[in-house]
């Protein structure tokens, strides 16, 4: 198959394209998917190219992990920091949107927390860092909102957030992974997690 050549890559879209390129890759094909061979044909460039902007293939996808983080930071944080609804409303919708989150794009999922990439993962974002973890530091800040309604129990908020993300994690990977064949009832779920999550919180 013959790519032809866009020069645009070549004039400061390049990376920009590459990391679109790869995501999309793992979002429709998964994490074996991305080559540079591949990646260089699609966009009829070069290696030599790729290698002024990715030092390697890991760099690349630690490239596309960050783009995945920051995703998520973008449906989250405006969840929690939703001042219009209630702190219960934002702890419905935020493990409604988790869950649906991780269903609608599975294989990116898998790249943000599974097995295979976490030391790559390790170098990307410290959880210590707010500026790093926009999306956990406003569910602290939610947790903190609760605490203070007495809608939660005031214990340290990062535990709770821990809790939070284990529990609907956990669940997320059930799904999608076929362990929990629960799909006609999902709306049931949202609000099982929702329900069970406050309740252990109080």
């Amino acid at each position: 198959m013959n790519v032809k050549k866009n020069s645009t890559y070549h004039h400061g879209n390049l990376k920009e394209a590459l990391l679109s390129t790869a995501l999309q890759m793992v979002e429709e094909e998964g994490l074996d998917a991305i080559t540079l061979r591949e990646i260089t044909q699609r966009l009829g460039t070069s290696r030599s190219a790729v290698y002024r902007h990715f030092e390697s293939k890991e760099d690349l996808i630690k490239g596309v992990i960050k783009q995945g983080y920051a995703q998520m930071d973008e449906l989250f944080t405006p969840i929690f920091r939703d001042q219009s609804r209630s702190v219960e409303e934002r702890f419905e919708r935020m493990s409604r949107a988790y869950l649906e989150f991780a269903i609608e794009h599975p294989n990116l999922y898998r790249l943000l927390f599974g097995e295979r990439f976490r030391e790559e993962r390790e170098g990307i974002c410290d959880y210590c860092e707010e500026t790093q973890a926009t999306g956990l530091y406003a569910l602290i800040g939610l947790l903190l909102e609760a605490q203070e309604g007495e809608i939660v129990a005031k214990v340290d908020p990062m535990i709770q957030a821990a809790t939070i993300w284990a529990s609907v994690h956990g669940l997320a990977s059930l799904l999608i992974d076929g362990h929990l064949m629960m799909s006609d009832n999902l709306e049931e779920i949202y609000r099982h997690i929702y329900i069970s999550l406050l309740k252990g919180l109080r």
